[in-house]
């Protein structure tokens, strides 16, 4: 007898991309994580708050990137071609976030002059050619220290930049959303829900990432 036909379906296509990084034209799976399509070409883009298994709530700003779409053209005329002919690229005037935008199809990308590393440089040639103190006169934000949030794990808020990860983290992939922040602005503080305490198995991977 005919052996039986197989219901297994062949995996839909993937939809590429074209994506210009730094100059350079390169394809990527559509929905792709700009600060991914980054990381894939080589091109670093600093980061606290992401990370590729979580969500990205954009909390750090530090991935910030100049972004581009092709202009579009006025009816029945061609798009401007680049030296590649690909469409010409319209650089938008203010950054965005390289973690929780996506690329889509004539998208450019350029990493080299984004305002954080503008920023870094600043603060080497601070701590280089500085004063070696604060020019802060203003009472500076307490915040609470070694504090038991759990059998193993002892936070310091003072220390905390709020990056959301283990927030993220206990919720997403220990499923065990124990962590939150409170107050707001300057007063923002990480500490366990009401009544709860960090003590699941992966509490000393939350402290890790």
């Amino acid at each position: 007898s005919a052996p039986a036909a197989s219901t297994q379906t062949a995996p839909p296509p993937v939809d590429m991309v074209n994506v210009q990084i730094d100059g350079v034209w390169m394809k990527f799976p559509k929905g792709t994580r700009m600060i991914e399509a980054c990381k894939q070409a080589k091109a670093e883009v600093p980061h606290y708050c992401y990370h590729p298994k979580l969500t990205s709530p954009g909390n750090c700003r530090m991935c910030l990137v100049e972004m581009g779409m092709p202009p579009r053209p006025t009816p029945g005329q061609e798009p401007e071609k680049d030296e590649h002919g690909m469409p010409k690229i319209g650089w938008m005037p203010r950054a965005v976030i390289a973690c929780a935008n996506t690329v889509s199809e004539g998208m450019g990308i350029r990493t080299a002059p984004s305002a954080t590393k503008r920023v870094m440089p600043a603060q080497e040639f601070s701590v280089e050619h500085g004063k070696g103190e604060s020019r802060f006169r203003e009472d500076k934000v307490k915040k609470p220290k070694n504090v038991d949030i759990g059998p193993r794990v002892r936070l310091d808020d003072e220390r905390c930049i709020m990056c959301s990860r283990c927030i993220r983290f206990t919720a997403e992939i220990a499923d065990d959303p124990v962590l939150g922040f409170t107050e707001r602005g300057s007063f923002t503080t990480l500490a366990v829900q009401p009544g709860k305490r960090l003590e699941n198995n992966y509490s000393l991977n939350t402290m890790d990432i």
